[in-house]
């Protein structure tokens, strides 16, 4: 008999409490802000949009100030960014079909291109380092997942292609917070409704489980882990449902069952979700910032609060600060980068 999955319908337009407090309305940018991500210290914020340029804010208590502007890299709409661990290094990838690496000088803060990662035949929508960024993973419309080997601090090779997917590549993300295994794992979402599970098999990656269970396209993933280590992925989509899964055989990517569905999140398009502890955060086309209680162990989510009319238009991005529980920063389509202060 299958496990019986935890669902909520939030289709109730009753009032809920006020949940975030914006602290901080970041501008600059001259178009629609596709993304945002923080460095693992916190410290730092950078945001990335159509005006085909990727800033860098500094963060000192609730205080954020510009300190770069990347913008001789791209000649399209950079459409995602990502902070390796050490925080010294950024990749951003872009409508140009190309992946930018940028390193930051130790000696005088300046950031120079390292490479630009060329292969993709279309848009590359999304990217994600592992833990010790030895890997970066790029992904495209061209429907597949590109993994490139950081070698020596200096080059990029490429390691793996992977295919599989019947549609846009629409994000990715490595598994950088379970315990179980030293084994590095990768999730990809997908314009064709589902997630994929890769794996290193020793020769090569390969596909170790396909998920379905989403409606309509797959925006965004994360992984996320429970006390023992047990691995958990976080999703989002176009039908409206934020969802919780895990894997049947901790440990065991084979298999992966659904823990639990939040549906009607919000009432357009889910593009966006993050983790943190035990709150998930989502915000998509219908301009609002959602914020759900989540049972990491149980998979069990509930509506804490939402924010409507977070942007003037689309919210397409929402991070946690990895170093400040209650501070997220939201991107949107009004051209601004705002920073959140949600309650307790």
């Amino acid at each position: 008999m299958a496990a019986a999955v935890m669902q909520v319908d939030d289709r109730s337009s009753t009032p809920t409490p006020s949940i975030a407090r914006c602290i901080a309305t970041l501008e600059g940018h001259e178009e629609r802000v596709w993304h945002c991500a923080w460095s693992r210290d916190g410290r730092q914020l950078a945001s990335c949009g159509s005006d085909r340029t990727v800033r860098l804010w500094r963060r000192t208590g609730d205080a954020f100030v510009t300190s770069a502007t990347l913008d001789d890299a791209h000649d399209r709409t950079v459409r995602r960014v990502a902070w390796a661990p050490c925080g010294t290094l950024l990749a951003a990838t872009s409508f140009d079909a190309t992946c930018c690496v940028w390193r930051r000088s130790r000696q005088d803060d300046a950031w120079e291109i390292l490479a630009t990662l060329e292969g993709h035949e279309n848009e590359v929508k999304g990217c994600a380092w592992n833990a010790s960024a030895s890997l970066l993973a790029t992904c495209s419309r061209d429907k597949s997942v590109w993994l490139w080997e950081f070698v020596d601090d200096e080059a990029f090779e490429l390691l793996t292609v992977l295919h599989g997917h019947e549609g846009d590549v629409k994000t990715v993300d490595f598994d950088t917070c379970s315990s179980l295994s030293e084994d590095d794992l990768l999730v990809s979402c997908s314009y064709d409704d589902t997630l994929r599970v890769w794996g290193d098999d020793g020769d090569d990656w390969s596909c170790r489980c396909t998920i379905e269970g989403h409606a309509s396209t797959v925006w965004d993933a994360s992984f996320c882990a429970t006390s023992n280590g047990a691995r958990r992925i976080v999703s989002c989509g176009a039908d409206l449902s934020v969802r919780v899964w895990a894997e049947a055989a901790p440990g065991d990517a084979s298999k992966w069952v659904q823990l639990s569905v939040f549906e009607n999140a919000h009432n357009r398009p889910v593009y966006s979700c993050a983790v943190s502890g035990n709150r998930v955060a989502s915000c998509g086309a219908d301009d609002a910032l959602v914020i759900l209680s989540f049972d990491v162990e149980s998979g069990a989510l509930a509506k804490l609060g939402r924010v409507d009319a977070c942007h003037a238009g689309d919210a397409n991005a929402v991070r946690w600060n990895p170093a400040c529980a209650d501070m997220l920063a939201t991107a949107g389509d009004d051209g601004v980068v705002r920073v959140w202060r949600v309650s307790s």
